[in-house]
């Protein structure tokens, strides 16, 4: 019986993981479209942002020599920082809503279809708006 409980806690686990490394797929995806260049985690300097500075999946403001620099930081999977501008913060923003839109309107349709729905819980990649 309590192999039966071990194998239900592992899967649950595996499941949630999985579902983790989906969320930072999207939100890598979100954004490398949005132009955000990815640096490597290879100076002391970065290594410390990515472990210890920097909240880890999570944008946040700068001030680099009085412009803002968003970065998102993530030391699980790519190990490295995104960083961008204000040109690539405002673009990052107008795909996460567009992702959310389209997400909410499939929703819906399939609502209407006789389909599912309660499956379907709101898209929101983390960590994409800065703090």
């Amino acid at each position: 019986m309590r192999f039966a409980y071990l194998a239900i806690l592992l899967l649950a686990l595996s499941a949630c993981a999985a579902i983790h490394r989906q969320e930072a797929a999207d939100s890598e995806v979100l954004l490398k479209q949005a132009g955000f260049q990815t640096r490597a985690a290879d100076s002391p300097e970065r290594q410390q942002d990515l472990v210890k500075s920097l909240p880890s999946r999570q944008i946040v403001k700068r001030d680099q020599k009085g412009t803002p620099e968003y970065i998102f930081a993530d030391p699980d999977n790519c190990r490295c920082l995104y960083v961008g501008g204000q040109k690539e913060y405002a673009k990052l923003q107008e795909l996460r809503q567009q992702r959310i839109d389209d997400h909410n309107q499939l929703a819906r349709r399939s609502s209407f279809e006789g389909g599912i729905s309660d499956l379907w819980g709101p898209w929101k990649p983390e960590g994409l708006v800065a703090k």
